[in-house]
């Protein structure tokens, strides 16, 4: 799917965040980046704990790799 083929306000969206990530120095992108793995981390978390309190155990492993 190209960006052409998205929705205009999805289209919007992506725009808007390439011109913010712009302005932002490399400290900013870096915070900016671990808060959104802090918040992803933490809506999975949500989820899993739900899916316990109905007797489903699940368990998600994270893998890092680094490309040199």
């Amino acid at each position: 799917m190209s960006a052409l083929e998205l929705p205009v306000d999805q289209q919007f969206a992506i725009h808007a965040t390439a011109i913010a990530i712009k302005e932002l120095d490399r400290d900013e992108l870096e915070e900016a980046f671990i808060d959104m793995l802090h918040q992803k981390a933490t809506e999975r978390q949500i989820f899993l704990n739900i899916l316990k309190e109905h007797g489903i155990d699940a368990d998600i492993s994270f893998k890092f790799l680094n490309s040199n």
